[in-house]
């Protein structure tokens, strides 16, 4: 999936007329951690924000709109996913909350069956580079480190997973991911 943390401040802008600038770091922070980890709930996420940024009360329809839809299909990458090779169990391993979860099904209905399981950081309380997460999604897959591949566009979450003896790389473009899962024959012929 693509998405774009944009959309979202734009919302809040047009709704609030709190420029986006201003909004962000209250967005964009500490806060968001903590729903990403699922240590608080979505209503209790906006109103700790309108706290934070001195924003008036929200109508929760609102805040769900502008948090949960930013998101678009990368239809490259998803074509990748229904390619792994038999014998591959796929896993996702996302830094995520609740809302964006549901925005990123309105828009790819079929990932459920292309990644079976999955280690959501709302859903296990642990988020990526802490080790925690990815031995979460290790325990899911039913295998260790060594047997592991992993895939991120981030390179310091890569260097997490490498800590821990997972053969990862980085991906940013699905050419990559490509490359990166061909390069390991994690793709069927």
């Amino acid at each position: 999936m693509r998405f774009d943390h944009g959309l979202t401040l734009a919302r809040l802008e047009a709704e609030t007329g709190v420029p986006a600038a201003a909004l962000r770091p209250h967005v964009f922070g500490p806060l968001e951690r903590d729903f990403d980890l699922g240590r608080v709930g979505a209503a209790e996420f906006f109103r700790a924000v309108e706290r934070a940024a001195g924003l008036g009360r929200l109508p929760d329809a609102v805040w769900t709109a502008a948090w949960r839809d930013i998101f678009f299909r990368d239809e490259r990458a998803l074509v990748l996913l229904s390619r792994l090779a038999p014998g591959v169990t796929p896993v996702l391993v996302s830094n995520t909350n609740v809302l964006h979860w549901e925005g990123v099904l309105a828009v790819a209905p079929e990932l459920p069956r292309l990644l079976p399981l999955r280690s959501l950081s709302f859903e296990v309380g642990a988020g990526k580079p802490d080790p925690a997460h990815f031995r979460a999604a290790l325990a899911l897959a039913g295998a260790p480190a060594r047997d592991a591949a992993f895939a991120d566009d981030r390179p310091e979450m890569v260097a997490a997973a490498r800590e821990l003896g997972i053969d990862a790389f980085v991906a940013a473009r699905p050419d990559d991911l490509e490359e990166g899962l061909r390069a390991r024959s994690l793709l069927a012929s």
